[in-house]
């Protein structure tokens, strides 16, 4: 037989380790040192021997070793990565959006607010129980009552980006939380004056609103920038120009941005729009006066003949039962797993919207019908559920709770659209903190702090003398925090600045592989070593009987395997020809020197 010479390789030891399969049950490999195949500079390091008379399996086992000892030919090197880039993060807690001092008893509001003067004659609270009940906020001054306040307060917020119409996410949700009360978590110790140590928030029927505004406008918003400084001892003046920068937003973004309105973007939602409220999308197929009627958009899904495959997100089952690509219809029925409905057999056609039960429970569009690659004939189908007429007063759910809808429409040329949204909770919000919509916190927090007359050496009551007493003030709070902080990853390249740093990205270095192509063969005849000095390390596939070499270390005394009748061996001898290290891949068959030969790949591919 007329064996060619293997070339390696050098290749990914991941292409290696997907590539190839090995025996399930293999020969156990001895502990080899990876110097023993690949010098330090990526090199190899060592030869692989085949016999002159060996099999062809023995020689596709020396091609399957050498090219996943190509895996090992490689070098690391730091060098600077031209075209590279890092990836900076930088991590924020929570922020606290705005903050609220709902109770405040401290020397200004004492003085300022209720007008009192600290002379001894006041009586200066020293614990929590003689706080009064007069120092709540009323948006002015620190002068109310608890129940007053309650009245009064109103917390007013924007979630931006929260809904969309069609494809582009620009509605805001503008949120407002009014009457806010509070619920001792210690109901014994608190009559509603002074605020509770520990409570609740409290946020009853009818006292939060969502407003979703979905007609847009172009708005433009102009602001004075510096554009050259001062230089006042050569009499250069500053120079300032006017700036106006263009943006997309309702109403409400227009006031709070003091812009002007230059064009409407877009009137609303009108007839074959999908949009979402609460991130619900409605597929909207009519609106008029004070209403809409719209169902749940699931989108469009290929159907197979013959396959049941449900609506995504509901318990709605279609089966395709037959397809006409010609005329373009499919014929299908629809059932719910849960509660057996089922519908007749029901006839698509292309672009044509099907009431499955006519009562808007299932919409069905055939949109195309084709063959697909397996030759299965596919159908792709538009759904929509539960399809209804919304008006004011109608309930939707959201995050398992119910809010009630006022909806807005307006007639621009003869076309109805949907203005607006406004959404008022029909369940109580109640805890500590209250969950604003998944995305904020609002917590409620209460603080007393007491200051000794002499550990300050001062008369803070104003009776004479520096008493060994505490004397209190309290500040009950309100916030809203972000429930997540903030994280902003950057990738940046050389030159760059470094988030809001003063440093810049000077280079970008890093550990290099080296690939080391292989120039000359690494595999050899028997014939061809020199037992005296192979020049190498050697791996000898198959043993005395197709391979001379082993046949020599076996008749040496040096090879101490038991080769002619050995299920699969590999034998590692250190210094066995001219001080080179030799290992020998053989069993007393063909498949067992195979095996052997997975076992050695597959111990490669570890290293």
């Amino acid at each position: 037989m007329k064996v060619k010479k293997i070339a390696a390789l050098a290749i990914g030891a991941a292409m290696v380790g997907a590539t190839m399969g090995f025996a399930s049950a293999q020969p156990t490999v001895p502990n080899i040192p990876k110097d023993f195949f690949v010098n330090a500079d990526g090199t190899p390091n060592v030869k692989i021997v085949v016999g002159s008379t060996a099999a062809a399996m023995d020689v596709a086992s020396a091609a399957d070793i050498a090219v996943a000892l190509g895996s090992l030919l490689y070098t690391t090197e730091q060098a600077e990565v031209q075209n590279g880039y890092v990836k900076v993060k930088a991590e924020y807690p929570p922020a606290t959006l705005a903050e609220w001092t709902i109770y405040a008893y401290n020397y200004d509001t004492m003085t300022v607010d209720h007008g009192l003067t600290i002379n001894g004659s006041e009586n200066w609270a020293t614990k929590y129980e003689e706080l009064p009940g007069d120092y709540w906020w009323n948006g002015a001054a620190y002068v109310d009552t608890y129940a007053q306040w309650k009245d009064w307060f109103t917390v007013d917020t924007t979630l931006a980006d929260k809904d969309k119409i069609n494809d582009e996410q620009l509605i805001d949700w503008h949120i407002t939380l009014s009457k806010i009360g509070l619920k001792s978590k210690d109901p014994s110790t608190w009559d509603e004056t002074r605020p509770p140590k520990d409570a609740d928030l409290v946020v009853t029927p009818g006292n939060v609103t969502v407003f979703v505004d979905y007609k847009l406008y172009n708005y433009s918003v102009t602001t004075t920038e510096l554009v050259r400084d001062e230089y006042p001892e050569w009499g250069v003046p500053a120079e300032y120009q006017n700036v106006t920068n263009y943006y997309i937003g309702d109403a409400m973004n227009v006031a709070a941005d003091g812009g002007t309105i230059v064009s409407t973007y877009s009137e609303g939602v009108g007839a074959g729009d999908t949009f979402t409220v609460f991130g619900e999308t409605y597929y909207v197929l009519s609106v008029d006066n004070g209403q809409f009627t719209a169902g749940l958009d699931k989108g469009t899904a290929w159907y197979q003949v013959g396959q049941p495959q449900a609506i995504e997100g509901t318990d709605w089952i279609v089966t395709v039962l037959d397809i006409s690509i010609i005329d373009q219809r499919a014929l299908v029925v629809v059932k719910n797993a849960v509660t057996g409905q089922e519908s007749d057999q029901i006839i698509l056609t292309k672009d044509s919207a099907v009431d499955v039960f006519g009562d808007g429970s299932v919409i069905l569009t055939l949109r195309d019908t084709f063959v697909g690659i397996d030759g299965h004939l596919i159908a792709s189908i538009e759904a929509q559920v539960d399809v209804k007429t919304y008006q004011s007063a109608d309930t939707i759910t959201y995050d398992g709770k119910t809010w009630e809808m006022t909806i807005s429409t307006a007639n621009v040329s003869g076309t109805w659209y949907i203005t607006n949204i406004t959404l008022t909770n029909k369940d109580t919000l109640e805890g500590n903190p209250v969950d604003i919509f998944g995305t904020y916190d609002l917590w409620y927090h209460f603080q007393l702090k007491t200051l000794n007359e002499k550990d300050v050496g001062y008369d803070i009551d104003g009776n004479g003398t520096i008493d060994d007493v505490d004397r209190v003030v309290a500040y009950a709070h309100i916030w809203l925090k972000e429930k997540q902080g903030t994280v902003v990853e950057k990738e940046l390249a050389a030159g760059d600045q470094v988030l809001d740093t003063d440093y810049y990205v000077e280079g970008i270095y890093g550990d290099v592989t080296m690939i080391k192509p292989v120039a000359q063969p690494i595999t050899l005849m028997d014939y061809e070593v020199n037992m005296d000095d192979p020049g190498s390390n050697l791996i000898l596939i198959g043993g005395p009987v197709a391979n001379s070499v082993t046949k020599y270390l076996v008749d040496q005394g040096i090879s101490q395997v038991d080769w002619y009748n050995s299920p699969g061996d590999i034998e590692y001898i250190q210094g066995a020809l001219g001080g080179y290290d030799v290992v020998i891949v053989a069993g007393a068959t063909r498949d067992e020197t195979k095996a052997a030969a997975e076992a050695l790949m597959e111990y490669l591919a570890g290293l």
